[in-house]
């Protein structure tokens, strides 16, 4: 028996993460104020299922103990424990998800239980099941017979109909945290006399992103000789040392194309997993975050982090994810790079602005600062100059954020974000990177839009031209963009 299995919740005593869940369904079956259908929501390895089991074997337990649990000892709980128990039925909605396979459920539960005093059905991924399946399930939802009960776990509530949702009791699981993932696994260690390394420990809680079972699965793959190293962890999953993060980030931050270069060698050389090194590095630079925040290092800091978390979001995009990072790197520390190193600019309206989207500050009226170098003279100005008097320097940043506010100006915002723009004192040619974009700006109303949003801003009157260019550059950070 694996680990997982040997340490799995088996009463409300046992079950020590859910504690809001555990209280509530506790005090609900004590006052006998059950109902007939229950959904439990939330991530995978968090507990569903197990405490799903928990309570139908509640329901079922003909000698409850005196702190309100199952008693493990009667025959109903024995036959449960043997797999032999045939009221308590679990169905995997994944590979049962058509209208016939619930009409089926439906037709067995007009029966009475075999043995116990209800008949339950866990059904577990219960989002997976189709349109006609649901409105087959919301029938029996709706008018159960009195010995079924219903117990459905999902980890994607909104594709769940809200017919069914309101007709069960829901329960919202929380996030397991990695210092109660590592409490566990120190009991684990305990209770078979493993010796496990502290760091190691808090390595697979960090790994295993709050998934109680992926921890504990990875605790007895590398509980080699009953001793868990950190050694064991970082050789075979592919992992690299604190003291590389902190030399390849500050490489990267002092752009030393060369020690980049050696960096990104060895890691090739290590045969070292993307994602995971990428996990890795997030996880430091979130780190290095929190302790800068008031130092300088800080928006250089949430520029790299911005920027791997944009490489990860790629990564099932690529062909090969090694060489895509190596790109992505190199363009990172390129001279001829975009890529700002000041990301909080004091004139910008945003927090963060992207290369693309830089601040223009063409000069408007040419003829206006030549009068104001040389000495002021009473002469009326021309109509026209007194309108540029008034305007403010053109900021396309400024621009996105107020469209992006917008209902319905989200996309319009993004396709601005991908293009390239081109102001003089007369107009305003905006470059799209794809045809599709063009067509989606290219329109008149779009244009007077725009028109009225920059007079509005920054006070000047500018003709809006759209123009589609074929340029590769242009469409690199428009990918980027989206």
């Amino acid at each position: 028996m694996s680990l997982y299995q040997k340490y799995r919740p088996k009463d409300f005593e046992s079950l020590i993460w859910q504690e809001f869940v555990k209280i509530s369904l506790q005090n609900a079956l004590i006052q006998d104020k059950t109902v007939w259908a229950y959904l439990f929501y939330w991530s995978r390895g968090t507990g569903k299922t197990s405490v799903a089991r928990i309570l139908a074997r509640w329901f079922n337990c003909t000698a409850l103990t005196k702190e309100w649990n199952p008693c493990h000892k009667c025959d109903n709980c024995e036959s449960f424990n043997s797999g032999e128990f045939i009221d308590i039925i679990e169905i995997d909605a994944a590979s049962n998800t058509w209208v016939d396979n619930i009409r089926e459920l439906i037709e067995k539960a007009q029966f009475q239980p075999n043995q116990a005093k209800y008949k339950i059905y866990i059904i577990d991924e219960v989002h997976m099941l189709s349109k006609w399946a649901f409105n087959a399930l919301l029938k029996i939802l709706e008018e159960p017979p009195s010995h079924v009960k219903f117990i459905l776990a999902t980890t994607e509530i909104h594709k769940i109909p809200d017919t069914i949702i309101s007709r069960t009791q829901r329960y919202d699981f929380k996030k397991i945290t990695e210092s109660d993932i590592s409490d566990r696994l120190r009991h684990i260690s305990k209770s078979e006399d493993i010796i496990a390394d502290e760091a190691a420990l808090s390595l697979i809680a960090r790994l295993s992103k709050w998934w109680l079972r992926d921890a504990i699965s990875l605790f007895e793959q590398y509980s080699i000789g009953w001793h868990l190293k950190l050694e064991y962890l970082k050789h075979n999953l592919q992992l690299v040392w604190d003291e590389f993060l902190i030399e390849f980030s500050e490489n990267i931050l002092n752009k030393d194309k060369n020690k980049v270069i050696k960096n990104l060698e060895f890691l090739k050389w290590k045969w070292i997993d993307v994602k995971i090194f990428i996990e890795e590095m997030v996880f430091y630079l979130r780190n290095e975050l929190i302790t800068n925040f008031w130092k300088s290092e800080f928006n250089t800091y949430i520029e790299i982090f911005e920027a791997l978390q944009d490489i990860y979001s790629k990564l099932r995009f690529v062909p090969d994810t090694f060489s895509s990072l190596e790109i992505w790197i190199l363009k990172i520390i390129s001279d001829k790079s975009n890529f700002s190193w000041n990301i909080i600019k004091k004139e910008s309206p945003s927090s963060v602005i992207p290369a693309q989207a830089g601040i223009y500050k063409k000069d408007i009226s040419p003829k206006l600062e030549k009068e104001e170098k040389s000495p002021k003279k009473d002469v009326k100005e021309a109509p026209l100059e007194q309108e540029n008097k008034n305007s403010k320097p053109f900021n396309i940043a400024e621009l996105i954020e107020k469209i992006k506010k917008e209902a319905g100006k989200w996309f319009v915002a993004m396709t601005l974000r991908a293009s390239k723009f081109d102001i003089d004192e007369k107009k305003c040619i905006i470059r799209t990177s794809t045809k599709f974009n063009y067509d989606k700006l290219n329109t008149p109303e779009l244009r007077h839009y725009l028109n009225a949003k920059i007079e509005e801003l920054f006070g000047q009157n500018l003709s809006i031209l759209i123009e589609y260019s074929e340029d590769w550059d242009l469409l690199w950070e428009a990918l980027d963009v989206f």
